[in-house]
C-alpha cells in the first residue's frame, strides 16, 4: 500500500478512538496526538518525543511518522524495540491498524553464525512499509559487511526510524550508535524519532569515567514534539513510589504479594521469576501467572491477553511474576507494582504499569531487593546509580524529569567507556576505513547464544515445511514466533542430552513435548539477566 493509503486507514483508526468515553486521560492522550500530527511538517532530522507511560506514546508516534513519511517522501517506517517477546504484540496492534499485507515483523529463528547466506537472503528483508524490528537487527545491520545484513540498509535510507525505549541502548556502544545515526540523518534522509518516557542524554558532551567523553547530537538539531509546558509528569502522576530497603528471600517476598488480590512483582531475570513464580503457585486458589523470555513470543502473547481478560473481571485475583519484558510496550493496569531494584529508567517502566488509567486514587509502586542479588556488570551499573540516588534524594519525587536528568548525568558519569571496541577508530579515517574488523567488534550482546524452537501448538507442523520445502521469509517469520533464545553453556547441554535436531542448517528444534512447561516455558538452568540479553 501506498503512505496515503496507510494514512487513511490510520485516520479510520483514529476515529473509532474518538468513540471511547471522554475522561481527562484521553483528552490529554488527544492533546499529544494533534502535537505529533503538527511535528510531522518538520523538515526531516531528529526528534524525540517524551511522554509518561500512559500517554499513548506508541499510537502517537505512528501518528507522527506516518504523517512525517507523506509529507517528505519517506519510503516506510521502522519501529525498533528493545524485546523480541513484544515484537509480536507490537507488530499484531499494527496490522490491526494497516492490514496485514503491510506490516513486516522481523524474527530470528536461525542461528546465523551456522546458516548460509541463501538462507538467510531467503528468510530475511525489510520488504513492507512498516518494519517492526529490535535494536540489535536495526544497528547491528548499519555496522554488518554480511550480504544479509547489508541488504537492509537500503531500506533504512529515506525512511523515518521511531527508537521505541531508547533509554535501552546500551552505553558501552552509544558512541558509534550516535555516530551512525548522524551520518544516516546527514548523508541519507533518514529521520529518527527517540520515544520513551524517560528520555535519556543523547545530546551534548558528557564526561564519563574514563579519558574519551561521549559526545551526543547538537541540542539545536533534536526537535521535541511536546514541549514541558504540558507538563506531562504533572498531568500523567497517577502512582506512589516507595523504596523498601530491607532485602527479601522468595518466601518473603511471595508472603507480601499474596496479600495483594492483583498484583504485578517484576523481577530481573528469569531465575529470580521462576523461583518466585514457584512460591507463588503453591497457593492454588488464585490465578498466577509467570512472563519470562523462557517462554516463546507466541505463548507470552497468550499470557498477556489472559492478563487482560482477568484485570476486565473486577472479582477474579491474579498475581503476575514478570521478568522486564513487560515493561515496554504491553498495555496493562494493576493497582499495585512490585520492582526490583534497577536503574530509576526501569522502575518507572514499572510504574507505567501501575494504576495505568487512573482508576485508582494513586497506585503503589515498590521497589524491593533480594537477598540473592548477584546481576550483571550492566544491570550492576544501573543499580548502584540508583543506589547513590536514593542516598543523595532520599525523599526525592522520583518521576520527576528533573531527578531523572540527574540519574543520567550520575550513570553517564559512572560509565568507563562509550565505545567499548573502538568502533569509531576504526572508521574515523575516511581513506582507510577497517570494515571488516569495525562488523567483528560491533555487537550489542556479549553472548549472543543459540535460538531454537521449542515444541508448542503448532511449531511441529512448521518444522515439517521447513524440511519439504527450505525457509522462506514468511516461514522464518512464523518460526521465529516459536523460538527461545538460550545461552551457549544451555545450547550445549542439550545437544550433549540429544534434546536438539537441526532439521534445516541453522534451525534449531527441541521436538520433546515434555522440554516446554504451559506455565514457564522452556525447562532449562538458563540465568540469563533479562537487561542484557535484548535481540
Amino acid at each position: 500500500s501506498t503512505l496515503v493509503e496507510l494514512s487513511r486507514r490510520l485516520q479510520t483508526y483514529l476515529q473509532k478512538l474518538k468513540t471511547l468515553p471522554s475522561s481527562p486521560l484521553n483528552i490529554l492522550r488527544n492533546e499529544i496526538q494533534a502535537k505529533c500530527e503538527e511535528a510531522g511538517f518538520l523538515e526531516p532530522g531528529f526528534f524525540e518525543l517524551t511522554v509518561p507511560t500512559g500517554g499513548g506514546k506508541t499510537i502517537a508516534s505512528i501518528i507522527w511518522a506516518i504523517r512525517h513519511a507523506l509529507i517528505f517522501n519517506k519510503k516506510r517506517v521502522i519501529i525498533a524495540i528493545p524485546f523480541t517477546s513484544i515484537i509480536v504484540q507490537t507488530a499484531a496492534k499494527l496490522r490491526e491498524i494497516f492490514g496485514e499485507e503491510n506490516v513486516v515483523e522481523h524474527h530470528s529463528a536461525m542461528n546465523e553464525c551456522v546458516a548460509s547466506e541463501r538462507s538467510l537472503l531467503a528468510c530475511e528483508n525489510w520488504d513492507a512499509p512498516i518494519i517492526v524490528t529490535t535494536n540489535v537487527q536495526l544497528f547491528e545491520s548499519m555496522f554488518s559487511n554480511r550480504p544479509s545484513a547489508c541488504r537492509k540498509l537500503h531500506s533504512i535510507v529515506n525512511s523515518v526510524v521511531i527508537l521505541d525505549e531508547v533509554q535501552t541502548l546500551p552505553l558501552s556502544f552509544l558512541q558509534p550508535i550516535v555516530d551512525a545515526m548522524s551520518s544516516y540523518v546527514k548523508l541519507f534522509g533518514t529521520s529518527f524519532l527517540f520515544c520513551t518516557a524517560s528520555q535519556p542524554i543523547l545530546d551534548g558532551e558528557r564526561k564519563g569515567c574514563g579519558e574519551l567523553p561521549f559526545k551526543g547530537i547538537d541540542r539545536t538539531k533534536i526537535r521535541s514534539i511536546v514541549s514541558e509546558d504540558m507538563r506531562l509528569h504533572h498531568r500523567l502522576r497517577r502512582v506512589r513510589i516507595n523504596i523498601d530497603e530491607n532485602p527479601q528471600s522468595y518466601e518473603s517476598l511471595a508472603k507480601i504479594l499474596k496479600k495483594h488480590k492483583r498484583v504485578l512483582c517484576i523481577v530481573s531475570s528469569r531465575k529470580h521469576a521462576l523461583e518466585l513464580y514457584n512460591e507463588l503457585s503453591r497457593d492454588t486458589g488464585t490465578t498466577t501467572i509467570h512472563l519470562s523470555r523462557s517462554m516463546c513470543s507466541v505463548h507470552i502473547l497468550e499470557r498477556i491477553k489472559e492478563i487482560k481478560r482477568a484485570i476486565s473481571d473486577t472479582d477474579q485475583e491474579i498475581r503476575v511474576v514478570s521478568t522486564q519484558l513487560i515493561e515496554a510496550g504491553v498495555d496493562i493496569d494493576f493497582p499495585v507494582v512490585y520492582r526490583q531494584l534497577a536503574g530509576l529508567d526501569s522502575i518507572l517502566q514499572a510504574a507505567g504499569r501501575c494504576n495505568r488509567e487512573g482508576k485508582e486514587n494513586e497506585g503503589q509502586t515498590i521497589v524491593f531487593s533480594f537477598k540473592d542479588d548477584r546481576q550483571s556488570s550492566f544491570l550492576r551499573l544501573a543499580v548502584d546509580t540508583m543506589k547513590d540516588m536514593m542516598a543523595l534524594y532520599p525523599d526525592a519525587d522520583w518521576l520527576s524529569p528533573d531527578i531523572m536528568r540527574k540519574y543520567y548525568e550520575k550513570l553517564y558519569y559512572r560509565t568507563s567507556c562509550f565505545d567499548i571496541n573502538g568502533v569509531g577508530r576504526l572508521l574515523g579515517n575516511p581513506k582507510s576505513c577497517q570494515f571488516e574488523e569495525a562488523c567483528n567488534k560491533f555487537h550489542l550482546i556479549d553472548e549472543v547464544g543459540s535460538n531454537i524452537i521449542v515444541n508448542f501448538e503448532n511449531s511441529e507442523e512448521l518444522i515439517r515445511q521447513l524440511v519439504d520445502k527450505g525457509p522462506s521469509r514468511k516461514l522464518s517469520r512464523q518460526l521465529g514466533r516459536f523460538s527461545v533464545t538460550v545461552s551457549n553453556k544451555v545450547f550445549n547441554e542439550f545437544s550433549k542430552a540429544g534434546l536438539i535436531e537441526e532439521p534445516y542448517p541453522g534451525f534449531y528444534f527441541v521436538p520433546l513435548k515434555d522440554q516446554y512447561d504451559n506455565n514457564v516455558g522452556l525447562k532449562s538452568k538458563n540465568e540469563f539477566e533479562e537487561q542484557t540479553f535484548i535481540i
